[in-house]
């Protein structure tokens, strides 16, 4: 069997995860239809009850902090591209299927940041035909869906008919990086990888932090102004682009990294770490 990317083994190896996690998948729509049922339902009916004309408001508030469970559920997914390796079982199982790593990877990878994350979105799309359903039956005005405050709007500015097409990229490469983080973190951690990956995240965040404050301390308020001053005639444009672009770099770094740890992957893993 050639090693080389092969598409009728991935689509194999697609349709075998599926199938293997469709009791997952099934289990996890409906608790998601249900959190999210929950959350709207009780920010609308509470909200109703002091205001009695806010509806948007109400609405905002509970797609608001359905959005944020949304965007923690994506990392925690994105963290699962060993979920099917964790016991030796599992792994035995991983390793024997009829297909090269990298389908395998890119098949785990398909199911975890894009399978799982369309499957909580049908979910919420469900929860907010559910829950408009019974603000009519309950007399609410002016029921809206506030699906825009989930799928982000915000991040596609429309100015008069043009598209600010920087600033988009500029959010899609920083979210795919986010994810990319998760990735590397749940092939990199044996046990709890979200978790790990998480205080990995933040205890990086600080120590960059730190060291990027005595570094500018020594370096100098007048120094760090010049430097500054040279990126002047720079546009917002300009500077989204070449973010937008080293993120991309990096996301790549990170799959690259994870899909090298995924090869390594053996029946008696590391006590620690998946290396």
């Amino acid at each position: 069997m050639k090693k080389t990317f092969d598409f009728n083994r991935f689509w194999q190896v697609l349709k075998w995860t599926i199938l293997t996690e469709k009791k997952s998948i099934l289990t996890a729509f409906l608790a998601f239809v249900c959190a999210f049922l929950a959350i709207q339902l009780f920010s609308c009916f509470t909200i109703f009850d002091l205001t009695h004309s806010l509806g948007s408001a109400a609405t905002m508030a509970g797609m608001i902090t359905c959005s944020g469970l949304i965007s923690f559920m994506g990392f925690y997914y994105a963290s699962g591209v060993l979920g099917n390796a964790r016991t030796g079982q599992q792994r035995i199982i991983a390793l024997m299927l009829p297909a090269s790593n990298v389908e395998k990877f890119f098949a785990r990878l398909l199911y975890c940041c894009i399978i799982m994350p369309v499957v909580i979105y049908l979910a919420v799309l469900a929860a907010t035909g559910l829950r408009m359903f019974f603000e009519l039956i309950a007399g609410h005005e002016g029921i809206v869906s506030g699906l825009s405050y989930v799928f982000d709007g915000t991040a596609i500015k429309v100015d008069g008919s043009n598209v600010d097409i920087f600033s988009t990229f500029f959010y899609v490469a920083i979210s795919c990086w986010s994810i990319s983080l998760f990735v590397l973190g749940g092939v990199f951690f044996h046990q709890r990888p979200f978790i790990w990956t998480a205080i990995t995240i933040f205890a990086a965040s600080l120590l960059l932090s730190t060291l990027t404050f005595y570094i500018c301390t020594l370096i100098g308020e007048d120094s760090i102004k010049d430097f500054l001053m040279n990126f002047r005639g720079m546009t917002f444009e300009t500077f989204d682009l070449i973010l937008s672009l080293i993120l991309t770099a990096f996301t790549v770094l990170n799959v690259w990294l994870s899909y090298r740890l995924y090869c390594r992957l053996q029946v008696v893993q590391h006590k620690w770490f998946n290396v």
